[in-house]
């Protein structure tokens, strides 16, 4: 009874407070201890939903014999206080949650208001619980009141957590777009976009803002959340999405959050390609080549126009996993369709047995792609007894010639690829005659756009593509490619860099200057590299803008140590491979979570080299991250000790590195080099210490950063 009294006491103060707070709602800021209180609104609220079911339940549906009971009204009122108790302090709570950023006042704003309605009503009808007993049909109605205003409440909390019309879902038709065929499709509207309605903008919407990321339009994902823009093509891992996705389901910042529908391996594939392509919003799906990974992936999810009909019937499953090998992938077009598509990969190990290996199944292929691989002119007569054959890539292949009148059987050709071939004008005539083709590619051959009206004559149903033609617009190259997959020098080796463009000329630079047209030598395969050194290059045409610059770091190590320990541990998050990640020429890329960083935070980063035999070192290079937005800088200071003996240890040197401003680059792999008199030396203590407090600038001001290392050279 005396427990009763207090709860029932405590319904005044907690509905004051939550009047108090709607009153000054505009000026209430809640402190991070109290944020605690209110993000238990979600763990807290079934209770008041289930006590008042419960109760409406007891004062409708309990037959009449019960009510004159004298164990009937105590538990009424019991039921009726629980809700009443419970329903104040999940509005509180709520009330709370709401302050935060990532909630639009706007949306949120039924739902604050009938939960709060919700609070009033069960303190006015626990108060006046005598009177309303003496009314049956006011209490009746009064019960059926808050009910609704429970459902009303609900539905709309369950909105804005688990998005629109989320609670009456179930018996409400659902808005499907329409379908849109593959030759009208858009890459965003109809491939990407709905991976991010499903997955991600339940959490990311007008209503539900979380980390400030609205997703429901365009312009809302290109300026991205509190944490920056979303993607970002000149970064190794593409940026801010991309990194999140891929980060360990247990971590943090993992996305989608931990219960939550997860992406699956091909979604996430849709946005790495999507991004990587450069995140075109109005570009359709059919503008794409045919061996593009967009175009490949919404081919298993959008259908074309005309879903052919084959007269053949499915071939055996034991037989195509039997004909499937590292080199050669057979596979269903599509589910339950008997056509199928065969790649080929690894060119070093094709041969023609491997295309004659698929004549029990030859009837049923109408797909084929050789690109890259070493075909010959008997492998043309192979192919052309797949009668059933639609599409055929041949890019970049050797024998072409002569043997493309071969393919003259093939009835069903609708799509031939023969870009990067050395095919002449004479031999295309032979392919006019094929009844279903309607497309040639002929992307960087001896073929010009002069050659195709002659084309034309005898065929006008063949669309001839010779590549990109614009006789006002400029076209920039891409950046040369760095084909070095070792990035730390041991012995001298050569600079590997290559553009796919003809005619193009790369120029470099080894003194940290930016490569010019004029001054800077011309890369030609004979740049050896025996020193750490860092490399810019960039690529020119005439006619063509000249390329973005490509900067890369060949780290150098004269002395590999025998052992090394951590003295201090680093974060359990960030441990890597232990204390050998340090010394094991495995460098890492820019992403933080990958597994190859040593990550610390709470103390100072300090290591211990062991040398067998004492060397003779004269610097120190380490290799550390920069990520800005994920609060991670170079360190404060780096202290490198060095000598004979363990315990006597001497300072060789020290350096205060440059820290990042605003304007600085978000990520990147810095090289810090210490530098002393040469020692003789067994052992090396390397210490480095995070900054204490970051800048103002950024939006973990007076925060600790974090020290990120993959690497540590002594020469």
């Amino acid at each position: 009874m005396k427990l009763k009294n207090i709860i029932a006491a405590s319904l005044v103060p907690f509905n004051a407070l939550l009047f108090f707070f709607l009153i000054v709602e505009d000026k209430l800021v809640v402190p991070s201890w109290l944020q605690v209180f209110g993000r238990m609104h979600t763990v807290i609220l079934h209770f008041p939903i289930v006590l008042i079911l419960l109760y409406a339940c007891w004062l409708l549906v309990t037959p009449k014999s019960f009510k004159k009971e004298s164990w009937y009204r105590p538990v009424a009122e019991g039921l009726l206080l629980a809700a009443a108790f419970t329903a104040s302090i999940t509005a509180l709570m709520g009330l709370l949650l709401s302050r935060e950023p990532g909630y639009d006042a706007d949306e949120i704003a039924w739902h604050k208001w009938t939960g709060v309605m919700t609070s009033f009503l069960l303190f006015i009808m626990y108060n006046f619980r005598g009177w309303l007993e003496q009314h049956v049909v006011i209490s009746k109605i009064s019960v059926a009141s808050v009910t609704i205003i429970l459902v009303i409440a609900g539905d709309l909390g369950g909105s804005i957590t688990h998005g629109e019309n989320f609670v009456l879902s179930p018996i409400i038709p659902e808005k499907k777009k329409p379908q849109v065929p593959f030759e009208e499709a858009f890459i965003y509207a109809d491939l990407v976009e709905p991976v991010l309605e499903s997955k991600c903008m339940g959490c990311h919407n007008s209503k539900k803002a979380k980390g400030e990321l609205i997703m429901e339009t365009k312009e809302r994902l290109l300026k991205g959340g509190k944490d920056g823009k979303l993607w970002d093509t000149t970064q190794q891992d593409l940026g801010l999405l991309i990194q999140r996705i891929h980060l360990p389901p247990d971590a943090k910042k993992h996305m989608p959050p931990p219960g939550k529908p997860q992406l699956t391996d091909e979604e996430m594939e849709i946005l790495y390609a999507w991004i990587k392509s450069g995140a075109s919003f109005d570009k359709k799906l059919i503008d794409l080549s045919a061996s593009d990974t967009l175009r490949i992936l919404a081919s298993k999810k959008i259908k074309s126009s005309v879903e052919e009909e084959y007269d053949f019937s499915a071939a055996d499953e034991k037989e195509i996993k039997k004909l499937n090998n590292n080199n050669r992938v057979v596979t269903p077009l599509a589910i339950g369709s008997p056509a199928l598509t065969v790649d080929f990969f690894n060119s070093a190990f094709y041969n023609s047995k491997q295309l004659e290996e698929l004549k029990p199944v030859s009837e049923k292929i109408v797909q084929l792609n050789l690109e890259n691989m070493p075909v010959k002119d008997e492998d043309m007569k192979i192919i052309g007894t797949f009668k059933n054959l639609r599409k055929l890539n041949l890019n970049f292949t050797t024998a072409i010639g002569k043997a493309l009148s071969d393919l003259a059987q093939l009835k069903y050709l609708n799509s031939l690829s023969l870009s990067g071939t050395t095919v002449q004008l004479t031999q295309l005539t032979v392919l006019q005659s094929l009844p279903k083709l309607r497309h040639v590619y002929l992307w960087n051959t001896n073929i010009t756009e002069k050659d195709i009206p002659q084309l034309l004559q005898t065929n006008k149903n063949i669309a001839y593509f010779t590549g990109f033609k614009g006789d006002t617009l400029v076209l920039k190259l891409t950046p040369p490619i760095l084909q070095n997959e070792e990035l730390v020098i041991t012995e001298p080796l050569p600079l590997k860099l290559k553009h796919y463009i003809n005619g193009t000329v790369i120029r470099y630079t080894l003194d940290g200057k930016d490569p010019d047209s004029a001054n800077s030598p011309v890369y030609k395969n004979d740049v050896i590299l025996s020193s750490e050194v860092t490399i810019k290059a960039k690529a020119f045409k005439p006619g063509w803008i000249s390329s973005d610059i490509i900067t890369q770091h060949f780290f150098k190590r004269t002395y590999e140590p025998d052992s090394v320990a951590l003295l201090k541990p680093a974060d359990a998050k960030f441990k890597a491979d232990g204390p050998k990640t340090i010394i094991d020429l495995d460098k890492s890329d820019l992403n933080f979570a990958n597994g190859k960083w040593l990550g610390c935070r709470n103390n100072d980063f300090d290591a211990m080299l062991f040398f067998a035999k004492a060397v003779e070192a004269k610097s120190i290079t380490i290799s550390v991250l920069q990520d800005i937005n994920s609060f991670i800088f170079p360190p404060a200071k780096v202290e490198v000790w060095g000598g004979a003996d363990a315990k006597q240890l001497r300072l060789l040197g020290s350096i205060t590195p440059q820290q990042p401003t605003k304007e600085s680059t978000e990520k990147e792999n810095t090289a810090l080099e210490c530098s002393f008199k040469p020692t003789r030396i067994k052992f090396i203590r390397l210490v480095m210490q995070p900054v204490y407090h970051l800048p103002e600038w950024h939006p973990g001001k007076g925060q600790k950063a974090w020290v990120f290392v993959d690497e540590v050279f002594v020469n």
